[in-house]
Parts: structure tokens; sequence; C-alpha cells
């Protein structure tokens, strides 16, 4: 009887992973569709590229570097070196979605891994995306700014997480 009872609770030991490992393979592979046209299966884009997640699309149009950012009253100085990145994103869901800081990140040409500069609140109010509520079907626009050392500019690459999913995919920023 006890023998019995063990290889019961064994395979269901088994079943349950099983059954998680079927829902995940149903889940989306990321898709990057080419500026100048095309569609690629995998989780890396460039710049003008759209990738789309499984509820969230996200297209660089353009990445920058500098010392300073803004006017005179509400300039900002970097530390190292700005990366001033424009970006637009899509809710593919049917329903609201926030963008949190950990959902759009740099990851350094040093490997390291940074977040937005406060600094750039002054400096582009209007057009932070943080924080944001993106409605089903809209495209939202605007600026992430970051302060990386300088030697950690060069090779960086936005890293983007969906808003739905938690499914990650980068965007080389060609810096």
């Amino acid at each position: 009887m006890l023998r019995k009872a063990l290889i019961v609770i064994a395979m269901l030991m088994f079943a349950f992973p099983l059954m998680g490992a079927d829902d995940s393979c149903s889940e989306e592979e990321p898709t990057v569709e080419r500026q100048g046209g095309g569609k690629a299966t995998g989780a890396t884009a460039a710049i003008g590229d759209k990738l789309t997640l499984k509820g969230t699309t996200y297209r660089v149009t353009d990445a920058e570097t500098a010392k300073q950012i803004g006017g005179q009253y509400t300039g900002a100085t970097a530390n190292g070196t700005f990366v001033v990145v424009d970006i637009q994103l899509t809710n593919e869901e049917d329903e609201p979605a926030t963008i949190l800081e950990d959902n759009i990140r740099i990851v350094g040409g040093n490997g390291s891994t940074y977040s937005t500069s406060d600094d750039a609140i002054l400096v582009y109010p209007d057009q932070t995306l943080l924080l944001e509520e993106i409605q089903p079907g809209v495209t939202e626009s605007g600026k992430l700014v970051y302060d990386l050392p300088s030697s950690a500019v060069s090779g960086a690459r936005l890293q983007v997480e969906d808003l739905f999913s938690g499914s990650t995919g980068e965007i080389k920023l060609g810096l």
C-alpha cells in the first residue's frame, strides 16, 4: 500500500512540471520587423526595427550621446556620458499597461545594467515614459536618458521586458 502511494506521488511530481512545460512552449517567440523590410524571429533588433514581444512592440528611432542635456535652467551634466534614447512603445494587448523602470534598461558595453537617470526628468518632463500607462492599441513616444560611465557606452544595447509576459529582448543602439 505504501509502495503504491509513493508511486502515485512520484507520478504527480513528474506530471505537474510537464504541464507547465506545455504552457511555456505555447508562448510566442519574439519577432523583429526590419526597418528596410523583412522579418526575423529572435529577440535582438537594431535602431529603426520593431521588436515585438508577447504584448508589446518596441521601436528605438534614435540614440545619441551627450555630456550635457537641456538648457541653462533645466539642464543636466552627466557624471559619465548621457545616452539619450528616443523610443516608441505600442501596447498590443486588450488592457492598459504601465511602464516601470525595470522594463527598459541599458546594458553597457561592459556588461553592467543601468537604469534611467533622475537628472533627465527636469530636462524632458513631457517625454519620459516611465510610470506612463499605455492604453490598448496605442503607441506612446518618449525619451529615456541613461548616465553611463564613458567606457560603457560603446556596444550599449537597450534591454526591454514585455509589459505582460516578462519575456525580454534587446535593441542594439549602434553606439
